[in-house]
Parts: structure tokens; sequence; C-alpha cells
């Protein structure tokens, strides 16, 4: 399993992201649906990268 700490920090950074993206759609008066769609789509985009980048995978112990 994971650190529970690295997820809860990556997790807060997305949602300070989300919340920095929402204010900035709706100050620039964007439609409804992008304000609902751009975060949403951001989020599983960054998810997806983190992922693969092995931000989520529990780091093998060596063995000597």
């Amino acid at each position: 399993m994971v650190s529970k700490t690295r997820v809860f920090l990556f997790m807060l950074v997305m949602l300070a992201a989300m919340i920095g993206l929402i204010v900035l759609l709706v100050s620039l008066g964007v439609a409804a649906f992008w304000v609902k769609t751009i975060p949403v789509a951001v989020l599983l985009f960054a998810g997806i990268f983190a992922q693969s980048m092995g931000l989520f995978q529990k780091k093998a112990k060596k063995t000597e």
C-alpha cells in the first residue's frame, strides 16, 4: 500500500489547483458547461499522469 501522506498531499495540491481553475474560469465569464467540465478533465488527466509516473506505486525494498 502506498503512503497515505503522499496521496493526501497530491489530493491537496489538486484541490487547490481545481479551486484556482474554477475561480479563473468564472472570472473570465466562461459558460457553466466549461466551468464544470474543464476542472474534472484536468483532475482526471493529472491522476492518470501521476499514476503513470509511479506516484501511487509502493517502492520495492532492496534485498541484500
